[in-house]
């Protein structure tokens, strides 16, 4: 007969939970692998056995109330982590896809199992998972890890007046997609000039907690060359918040004339993923910087 646990009991496990995950993930982020899959694998899947063990205990009605109040359970140890920690609550929303999914597969064999007295074998469910938590956390288990995505745009402007576009005072705050409106845009560029070794600088100001646990940081790109119809910069120094996520190396801008007063702009972002797993982060950081790139074109030139 299942033991009945009550709220408390409930209210127990968690704040274990939270204390043994906040552990974890501080020696984890201080290591020389804090992007690793086992930070964004391994950990959450070792929350979800702890919570199906014990929380699970607790009679519900069907399969699928037993899954909304694990997930609620674990966005709480998950979101106390992160207060714990001191980390941006944005890092646990992206990858929690990832929990929810593995997560969900589990309860749906269970139900299978339960309703149609079948016994399907889920053995293999942890060996995937370890297998996958191994990933970046050595170079012979990282996959490549170099990307370099384009947008490109036709611009009602020419190419000097693009270039004269480039260097005025512009506001990136609006007009921008959802999935962009995640994170934080520059609040100030120094963009004086297309001088060549010129430096200049991007702030950027994080909120971890969205309203408050502010993170302040710099980007220094560097113009490294200049051409009639082609613009190269190198990103020299790199201390906001987007450095946890990515190294960036730098961008390309191709001007191509059109007509005296269009353009076809090709803006090409070049990077490092620095986290991992690749089947996950790989495409959802492709997504964002191809995002950023167009809305960059659309708001500077």
């Amino acid at each position: 007969m299942p033991v009945k646990f009550t709220s408390k009991s409930r209210s127990m496990v968690i704040l274990l939970t939270v204390a043994v995950a906040s552990t974890l993930i501080h020696f984890l982020l201080r290591s020389n692998i804090p992007g690793s899959a086992l930070l964004y694998v391994g950990i959450p899947f070792l929350i979800s056995l702890v919570l199906i063990k014990f929380t699970n205990k607790v009679e519900s009605p069907t399969w699928k109330q037993k899954f909304s109040n694990h997930i609620r359970d674990a966005f709480i140890v998950m979101m106390a982590s992160s207060v714990i920690l001191f980390e941006g609550f944005v890092c646990i929303l992206m990858f929690m896809p990832i929990y929810f999914s593995i997560v969900l597969l589990v309860f749906i064999v269970s139900a299978i199992n339960h309703k149609y007295k079948r016994n399907v074998n889920m053995h293999i469910l942890p060996v995937l998972v370890v297998a996958m938590s191994l990933e970046g956390t050595h170079p012979n288990l990282s996959f490549n890890r170099y990307n370099e995505v384009s947008s490109t745009k036709i611009v009602n402007a020419s190419v000097v007046e693009i270039k004269s576009n480039l260097i005025k005072p512009v506001n990136l705050e609006d007009d921008r997609s959802w999935f962009l409106d995640l994170f934080p845009m520059p609040y100030q560029l120094d963009n004086k000039d297309l001088n060549a070794n010129s430096i200049h600088t991007i702030r950027y100001r994080y909120h971890r907690w969205f309203v408050t646990n502010i993170h302040e940081g710099e980007t220094l790109l560097k113009i490294a060359e200049v051409g009639d119809n082609f613009i190269r910069t190198e990103f020299v120094k790199d201390t906001s918040y987007i450095s946890h996520y990515m190294k960036l190396h730098g961008t390309e801008i191709k001007l191509n004339p059109i007509d005296a007063n269009n353009t076809e702009v090709t803006l090409t972002i070049k990077y490092d993923r620095l986290l991992d797993p690749v089947w996950y982060f790989g495409p959802l950081q492709k997504y964002a910087i191809e995002k950023t790139a167009s809305y960059m074109i659309s708001k500077m030139m």
